[in-house]
């Protein structure tokens, strides 16, 4: 349920943020932005738009910038009737007036020419071009009729600088574009207007018009759950010729579909010295242009940081040409969502279905590269293929945001998982093992064991198959479950380790895993404890029905393998050896001896151990030779004296 929020979060976070709080993360929107347009853009070349190109060889050839203003008629007047080009657009403003301009002015009044105005849009205080200039006059009387709601977006803007009224040509668009903070240009408004909606379409725009009969503009609302905020369509005679997708600001995104090499540039030095081949130019849209440094009309582009003023231009015209336009649909932050749902949804299911596998430590940087890399393709499919520019932001955000939420419960989870193994384990092994068990996590087939000196305690209750037949099994559990309790506490209390309980007993030791010097005594003192225990449950058992219990206890201490044993379907921590055995026989001896503890020899003359009494030597059962005995002293033996300072060995 956690782990469902969390990615729920997650994916809210990654589709809210960019939308609601876009200027955080714009450096890295727009990063995003423009690999997407470098990675669509394919082999493309256009031959229906030339590039009439003012170069640095056109400057080498006929001298420097400007240009007397009969070198741009004896231009014009070539490619309109040498040529016979279709349309040409002028990607230059000329404000300043010069000398032998009559030749210039006859050739931009002529039908097929688009001359270019600037607008400010950053409301720099440039001084205006008067409302009513011969300039804007013409240019407005020329360009297509709007139509469009009350609610459209306004695009309003205040030119600033167009041809001198002498050189007014009978069209005109604006060559305006829309630098975004790291002044790239990625966005171009299709219309910029005065007051009362006189518009200004763009300098492609208008050109492309100029091609049609009666062309007129309908600004419209997008259709479609996938359709732009708004739509402006061009139409010829009330026939639509071309869609152009804009954003909620009115502003169209350029679509930058070409390479720099796409395109046919000529330069003018070659126009005007009549060396073009006539059949690359007939019929074509000719777009002239400055590329030369010197003109200083170089701007920044997703594909380049260094191109031509006229690209943006370039790419509009041949788009409106093919009517192919990219655009984020209205509704693509939910399309986003819905596409990344899955992802969500998949790694909830492999994070909770390898919970408790190794390869689970596989499954987050897996699921990372595989979300962006099929995100990142669809990206570019639906760009390429479907004209949708979708979102990007939340399709690289997700990802990292999902891990990074879902890493403290990860690790909470494992702390948890890991907690538990310990209480478990620690509930059957010594704690150190339990702790190595808990970070190997998992059994093996390797034995890891070592020879140790170690005190072996073997603890059973008399009589007990008896007592099935006496009571209820489940009176019998539960005064085993009193028993084996008060025995457990006695070995804890001295340090011991319990190996196991069997049946009605309980095997324990000393000195392993972790070291104890006083080994002997303290299992003497844990034997001594768990007699007192037994015979302080008298009233238990009575308030169950039973006798008071009685318990025979063995101790021997010798060399013995201590470890992990076991396969790769179990393991176990255990002794084995010769005390386990003897301390065992000891321990089936007590009845014989009629006493409730009998102590082998060599547990017996351990270091610090205090007066035993001598039971004399006893025959052990597979062992060859006797073994002298030892029990407690008539006086009980007190837990202060468990602890002497010198040795007093077996009396």
């Amino acid at each position: 349920m956690i782990r469902s929020l969390l990615l729920a979060l997650a994916l809210a976070g990654a589709v809210l943020v960019p939308l609601l709080r876009p200027g955080w993360l714009q450096p890295l929107a727009v990063v995003l932005d423009d690999w997407r347009v470098r990675l669509t853009v394919t082999p493309f070349p256009e031959s229906r738009i030339v590039i009439v190109d003012i170069d640095e060889h056109s400057l080498s050839t006929l001298g420097a910038w400007p240009w007397p203003r009969d070198y741009l008629a004896r231009m014009l007047r070539i490619l309109l009737d040498d040529y016979q080009v279709a349309a040409v657009a002028m990607d230059m403003v000329m404000p300043e007036v010069r000398s032998g301009e009559a030749a210039l002015a006859a050739q931009l009044q002529r039908p097929q020419v688009t001359a270019a105005v600037v607008f400010d849009l950053a409301n720099r205080g440039l001084p205006a071009l008067a409302a009513d200039s011969p300039v804007l006059a013409l240019a407005l009387a020329a360009a297509p009729p709007l139509s469009a709601p009350p609610d459209a977006p306004a695009m309003t803007a205040v030119p600033v600088m167009a041809n001198h009224p002498g050189l007014a040509a009978t069209r005109a668009g604006h060559i305006t574009p829309i630098f975004d903070d790291d002044r790239r240009v990625r966005r171009l408004s299709p219309l910029l207007c005065l007051s009362g909606r006189r518009c200004l379409p763009t300098l492609a725009l208008a050109s492309y018009a100029g091609l049609l009969e009666q062309p007129t503009l309908a600004l419209q609302p997008g259709h479609g759950w996938l359709g732009p905020n708004w739509q402006l369509q061009l139409l010829s005679d009330g026939i639509p010729t071309a869609t152009l997708p804009l954003d909620a600001n009115g502003a169209l995104t350029v679509p930058y579909r070409h390479a720099e090499r796409d395109w046919l540039a000529i330069s003018a030095a070659d126009i005007l010295q009549h060396t073009v081949d006539p059949a690359l130019l007939k019929n074509v849209v000719v777009l002239v242009g400055s590329s030369a440094l010197g003109l200083s009309d170089v701007i920044s582009t997703p594909l380049k940081a260094g191109s031509a003023g006229f690209v943006p231009h370039a790419e509009i015209f041949s788009a409106l040409l093919d009517d192919d336009f990219r655009y984020m649909p209205r509704n693509g932050w939910w399309l986003t969502t819905l596409l990344l749902l899955p992802f969500g949804l998949a790694l909830g299911w492999l994070s909770g279905h390898y919970g408790q596998s190794a390869r689970r430590i596989l499954v987050f940087p897996l699921w990372l590269g595989l979300s962006w890399g099929l995100c990142g393709a669809v990206a570019l499919l639906t760009a390429r293929y479907a004209n949708l520019l979708l979102p990007l932001m939340p399709l690289f955000l997700f990802a990292p945001l999902a891990l990074l939420l879902l890493l403290p419960a990860e690790l909470y989870h494992a702390a948890h998982a890991h907690q538990g193994m310990m209480h478990l384990l620690q509930a059957y092994l010594p704690k150190s093992v339990a702790s190595r068990l808990a970070l190997r996590g998992r059994v093996g087939d390797n034995t890891d064991a070592s020879r140790r000196l170690i005190t072996v305690m073997f603890a059973d209750v008399h009589g007990f198959s008896g007592l099935y037949e006496l009571r209820s099994p489940e009176l019998v559990a539960q005064l085993m479950q009193r028993v084996f309790s008060e025995m457990a506490e006695a070995v804890a209390a001295q340090h011991g380790t319990i190996d196991k309980f069997i049946g009605d007993a309980i095997m324990a030791f000393w000195n392993a895993p972790e070291d104890d010097a006083q080994h002997a005594p303290h299992a003497l003192a844990a034997a001594q404890d768990i007699l007192q225990r037994i015979r302080a449950l008298d009233d238990f058992c009575m308030k169950l029905g039973f006798a008071p219990l009685q318990v025979g206890i063995g101790l021997e201490t010798g060399i013995a393998l201590v470890g992990n044993f076991g396969t790769r379907h179990r393991d176990t921590f255990t002794a084995m050896g010769e005390p386990v055995v003897l301390a065992s026989r000891l321990q089936g001896l007590t009845g014989t001896f009629g006493v409730p503890l009998l102590v082998g020899q060599t547990c017996a003359g351990s270091a610090d151990m205090p007066p035993l009494h001598p039971l004399g030597l006893t025959a052990i059962r597979g062992r060859q030779q006797r073994l002298a005995v030892f029990t407690l002293p008539k006086t009980p033996v007190s837990t202060q004296e468990l602890t002497p300072s010198t040795n007093t060995g077996a009396q």
